[in-house]
């Protein structure tokens, strides 16, 4: 075998072990949250909802988006929305957005959050020149008496220069995941013992030394 093929083989064996490291690594990390995403057509308007994480479980915290877009190039103003929720989520206060600042909210209950706007506050554009999508978010933290397991409906209303829509329980849905036990630790292995000294030799050292004290 050349040196070239000796290098050769010594490079690809260092990758394949670097390969397995990073699989394994990969392998060892804990699975993330699982956003969703829903999108559908209403006449020429167009609403995409985004859930941040689909499979939280208890004390996590949720974002809800929706984002509001055109397929014509007819303006729509955004009057108001009201975001649906399970009544086991609970709204985190001052977490409603809309176009990415911070927006007030009229009314909180236990199952929807509603915010509304001047009525030329947000507009939704899509034509030459112009282009728009506002987005409107609030944030949740996912209850103790959430049933785990079970689908729960999300959804939204909204109010608009050219309509209204009422999409209750249009989704993503939520389905809560029960908490994760964490693993016992093994015990640990009980130590060696010492190994005992050697008795010293008898050498003619030691006959010289006991002659003298005869």
């Amino acid at each position: 075998m050349t040196q070239r093929e000796i290098t050769r083989g010594i490079a690809a064996g260092a990758a394949a072990a670097l390969s397995i490291g990073a699989l394994a690594v990969l392998g060892a990390g804990t699975a993330g949250a699982a956003p969703g995403s829903i999108s559908w057509d209403d006449g020429k308007s167009q609403f995409t909802r985004t859930i941040s994480n689909t499979t939280p479980t208890v004390g996590d915290t949720v974002t809800v988006t929706t984002k509001f877009d055109r397929t014509s190039w007819i303006d729509e103003y955004i009057y108001s929305v009201t975001d649906r929720h399970p009544s086991c989520l609970t709204y985190i206060p001052g977490s409603a957005k809309m176009g990415g600042e911070q927006t007030d909210t009229d009314d909180v209950k236990p199952d929807y959050v509603h915010s509304s706007w001047s009525v030329i506050s947000w507009v939704v554009q899509n034509r030459p020149g112009f282009h728009a999508t506002p987005e409107y978010s609030v944030s949740y933290k996912i209850g103790a008496n959430c049933p785990t397991g079970t689908p729960l409906a999300t959804g939204m209303d909204y109010t608009g220069s050219l309509g209204s829509g009422n999409y209750g329980n249009k989704g993503p849905s939520i389905t809560v995941s029960p908490a994760s036990t964490g693993g016992t630790g093994g015990t640990g292995g009980t130590g060696g013992t010492g190994g005992t000294g050697g008795t010293g030799g008898t050498g003619s050292l030691s006959k010289l030394l006991a002659g003298f004290g005869s």
